[in-house]
């Protein structure tokens, strides 16, 4: 084993404590590309930049990992450039991090070499997963990472070259090493000694082998007992390595066997590595030995270990040390912290809390209210920026020390890596307490002054505020439309920046474009009433692929509210920015009565099911084209499938619901009444029916009829449906077959759709 395989080693089994205490939640597909506002989970991309002190405005849902670089820089402890270069490693390494390190590469590189000595025959299948003793038999692990086979390579390539691909040991060398790999997948598979006659070296290297097959095979005493050997015969190439594979051995021993029975390898373990530290004649092993005795002592001394790292991660010029000792730290905080038997976070323990850094985050993520109180006192003691933001970030307006913690957040200096985050938090208090005025114009300052200084979701934070405290729809229109900081496929929920070629030609036209965010639709969907829709559709503050979007869910609900007044005023708006839809408007505008005009604006909505009643957030409708049907079914208004709750820009949410600064109490409400209407009419599929089949019981002879109940059954195909739309497709599909059983439309629809 090298010292690169020990470092994969330990890697490795920290990754395995992080998953088996935090599993990754994820979905099934399809997935779909969606525009990330604020980043949440971690910071924004690159990371590098979060490592130099550009943390924009810190989230308490970051990774703890990221909140312990947030604490330095807000605490001046910076990073130096080698330290800087390990956190991204250690971030990269988890974003990506995958469920095993057995790639083909390293396999087909052993097989390679192997096949250079003659007469060996065809390669056995090496199965890497090995699973465990009863009574967890139902458990594999990873038992031969790469560098297994990679240091079996470079062995054999030195053994070809010293003795030549002919050497008659050299086929007994390699049947041999097939077996000591065939331990890696189960059983108990031990070569025979070195053959009589075989050079000092052959025989150094069976041994070798013999005592890895135990190690792989679960003889751990077999195994210690080799490399004991081996350790002891000074002529031996791996007699260096021998002593540190015994500790190695032990550290295995304890992570497989029973929980009860761990504490006995592990003191044999440290024990072993501090006197290989101590021996100057196994230099060439210390650091390794160091890195093991690391993960022993968190195993076996898991509190006592996550205080000195909490400690240790405070001292500056760690180098590359950083990327290992936060990883430690971070991995130790979830196994206190996170319920195996459920999603929730416990609490930090107490203990650890003593620790400054540990103490900062425990009290920066919880959600109590002694932890704010915790904050503020420890603000009032030290003065310091850590403990200002994390005050700043739980306060309400209400609180007695807010007027002091704004103050106070007032005279952070620009350059500073606070500053985001304090004139976040100090505008988001301003406008909780209902001083519109004075946010407004703090964040016209921020906005006009300091721009430059936000990274992308930090300033969509800052456009989400001054939406907020908008002096008219206007204005908030203005704010409402942000430009993504990335797009992500986000289907495990780690908000991931999608690659360049995961990205349709489609999409890549619409990146850089300011489009709605979350916070944005849902006021203008749910609080909205058709009123201020009107207002919004005459803006000239949208651009025009909103404002698009804009008039056509104008249109869409003064129709579906039978406002068709303010229906027919949006006509003309619509037809100029939907020409494609302008046939199908001069119908709906040339008809006389309501009913009449209801069926036009249906049978136009059911040609073009990328209509729908509301704005979109972020990408919105995958499918581009609005006479296209989506893919996954988001067509005709597929409400299930509108972000009500998701993350918006406004990350750090408010105390209490805000509204908009112009947005009148009567507005409001009768924008919810909107919304509840609209919500009344169930899944689109089974309005459309609906809405056709009344009209087809009155007009039978409207020639629009038979094409029309074709695509209302086509909408409870293709649609978002319930446990209703069933009922409505077949009484459409009913009304057309026996109405109409000789046209075009009902030979188009053979069958009605159940579900």
């Amino acid at each position: 084993m090298t010292s690169r395989l020990l470092r994969t080693l330990i890697a490795l089994a920290l990754s395995a404590a992080i998953l088996s205490s935090a599993p990754l939640a994820l979905a099934c597909g399809p997935f779909t590309l969606s525009a990330v506002f604020t980043f949440t989970v971690h910071p924004e991309y690159p990371l590098e930049r979060f490592a130099a002190g550009e943390i924009g405005v810190v989230q308490p849902t970051y990774a703890r990992s990221y909140l312990v670089v947030a604490y330095r820089h807000l605490a001046g402890i910076s990073f130096n450039e080698e330290e800087q270069k390990g956190l991204v490693e250690l971030w990269r390494d988890r974003l990506n991090l995958r469920w095993s390190e057995s790639g083909e590469e390293a396999r087909e590189q052993w097989l390679k070499t192997r096949a250079k000595v003659p007469g060996v025959g065809e390669p056995p299948q090496i199965d890497v997963y090995r699973t465990r003793e009863k009574p967890n038999e139902y458990d594999a692990f990873l038992n031969c990472q790469n560098d297994a086979f990679r240091n079996a390579a470079a062995t054999l390539d030195d053994r070809v070259y010293t003795l030549g691909a002919g050497n008659s040991f050299l086929k007994d060398w390699v049947i041999a090493q097939d077996q000591v790999f065939a331990n890696c997948g189960g059983g108990r598979h031990l070569p025979a000694t070195a053959p009589s006659g075989a050079d000092a070296l052959i025989k150094s290297d069976r041994d070798y082998q013999i005592a890895a097959a135990n190690f792989y095979a679960m003889n751990f005493a077999e195994a210690c007992a080799g490399f004991e050997a081996i350790a002891r015969a000074k002529d031996s190439p791996w007699q260096q390595s021998a002593p540190y594979l015994i500790a190695r051995t032990l550290v295995r021993e304890a992570s497989l066997g029973a929980p009860d029975k761990k504490q006995e390898p592990l003191a044999a373990a440290e024990k072993q590595l501090n006197a290989i530290i101590k021996d100057p004649t196994l230099q060439k092993t210390h650091e390794d030995a160091r890195r093991l005795l690391s993960l022993v002592r968190l195993r076996s001394r898991p509190e006592e270990r996550t205080r000195e790292l909490a400690k240790a991660l405070l001292t500056q010029n760690q180098n590359a040390a950083i990327k290992q000792n936060l990883w430690d730290y971070t991995a130790l905080l979830d196994q206190f912290v996170l319920d195996p038997e459920s999603d929730r976070e416990r609490d930090i323990p107490a203990q650890l809390l003593r620790d400054e850094l540990t103490d900062w985050i425990g009290a920066f993520q919880s959600e109590k209210p002694e932890a704010l109180e915790h904050a503020v006192m420890k603000w009032q003691s030290t003065a310091s920026l850590p403990w200002l933001l994390a005050s700043l970030a739980k306060v309400s307006h209400t609180h007695p020390q807010t007027s002091a913690l704004v103050a106070a957040a007032a005279n952070v200096n620009p350059a500073s890596p606070a500053f985001a985050s304090a004139s976040f938090h100090s505008s988001r208090l301003a406008i909780e307490a209902g001083r519109v005025d004075t946010a407004r114009s703090n964040l016209d300052e921020l906005l006009t002054t300091h721009r430059a200084k936000f990274n992308a979701s930090a300033l969509n934070l800052i456009l989400g505020q001054r939406m907020m405290v908008a002096k008219d729809v206007n204005e908030f229109l203005t704010y409402a439309q942000r430009t993504p900081a990335a797009l992500s496929w986000d289907d495990d929920g780690r908000e991931i920046p999608a690659d360049e070629a995961e990205i349709s030609e489609e999409t890549k036209n619409i990146r850089g474009k300011e489009l709605f965010d979350v916070d944005a639709a849902k006021l203008l969907n749910k609080k909205f009433p058709l009123a201020v829709w009107w207002l919004a559709a005459e803006s000239k503050s949208l651009q025009r692929h909103l404002r698009r979007d804009v008039v056509q869910a104008a249109f869409l609900r003064a129709v579906v509210l039978g406002d068709f007044k303010t229906a027919d005023a949006l006509t003309p708006m619509l037809k100029e920015l939907m020409p494609e839809l302008a046939s199908y408007l001069e119908r709906y505008a040339a008809a006389a009565q309501p009913e009449a005009k209801r069926f036009a604006a249906i049978y136009m909505w059911l040609k073009f099911p990328g209509l729908e009643p509301v704005v979109d957030a972020g990408l919105g409708r995958q499918t581009l084209a609005i006479n296209q049907q989506d893919s996954y079914r988001d067509n005709w208004w597929c409400m299930a499938a509108f972000p009500e709750d998701a993350a918006s820009s406004n990350a750090t949410p408010p105390r209490t619901e805000l509204m908009p600064a112009f947005l009148s109490d009567t507005e409001r409400l009768a924008g919810e009444k909107d919304f509840a209407t609209l919500s009344s009419l169930g899944a689109a599929p089974n309005y459309l029916a609906r809405e056709v089949i009344q009209w087809a019981t009155k007009s039978a002879a409207d020639p629009r009829v038979p094409e029309a109940l074709h695509l209302a059954v086509k909408s409870t195909r293709y649609g978002c449906t319930d446990k209703q739309s069933a009922r409505w497709s077949k009484a459409a599909f009913d009304l057309l077959h026996r109405r109409y059983p000789k046209s075009s439309w009902a030979k188009q629809t053979p069958y009605w759709f159940k579900d």
